[in-house]
């Protein structure tokens, strides 16, 4: 026909009817709105939104919002050691950061390297961690760090970042599993910019 240009059919058409193909004068076709938009993410159903916001200058040192802009928790930095508060002031976890970095939440992580508690896969694809003999895994996803439970489709969290805010989701599924401060936690960790290995 006209080649293997796809647009060579239009050039010969215009030049057949004394048209120029690179008429300057005329701006070019707008393509705007022709293109498909990428699909636009959807809230994960009922889940609750958590905050992590005043940043300073990291996830390190921030608080964290839930519904009703209540404050759910603190996550304080000081020296070597960054302490997850509830938000009554009580500690809940602790990060060590030494050459390997630990961590510990009274009752939920017995005190470990952060790498064995979000133990990284062989294909460095995802990170596994283990909460009550059940195995999950972060994945990336689009623009977000899925929590799921290998093999399974269910969302059961997800994690996303602007400049200035870090939003965790939470299913009820996932709260109903013990997750929220453990979400809160890997969150920091998955967040934070150190290295956790």
């Amino acid at each position: 026909m006209y080649g293997s240009n796809p647009f060579a059919a239009q050039d010969g058409w215009n030049a057949g009817h004394g048209q120029s193909t690179w008429n300057t004068s005329v701006p070019p076709p707008s393509i705007f709105g022709a293109l498909p938009y990428p699909s636009v993410s959807t809230a994960l159903p009922g889940a609750i939104t958590l905050k992590f916001t005043s940043l300073s200058p990291t996830i390190l040192n921030c608080k964290v919002i839930g519904p009703r802009n209540e404050t759910y928790f603190h996550v304080v930095t000081d020296g070597g050691h960054t302490v997850l508060k509830d938000a009554q002031g009580s500690n809940i976890a602790l990060l060590e950061w030494r050459d390997r970095p630990t961590v510990e939440a009274r009752g939920l992580v017995a005190k470990q390297s952060t790498g064995q508690w979000l133990r990284l896969s062989t294909d460095r694809s995802h990170r596994f961690m283990v909460h009550n003999g059940v195995a999950y895994s972060w994945s990336p996803y689009d623009r977000f760090l899925q929590l799921s439970i290998p093999g399974s489709y269910d969302i059961l969290a997800r994690v996303s970042k602007t400049y200035d805010v870090v939003l965790l989701e939470l299913t009820p599924h996932a709260i109903q599993l013990g997750l929220l401060e453990l979400g809160v936690l890997a969150t920091i960790l998955l967040q934070c910019g150190k290295s956790i290995d």
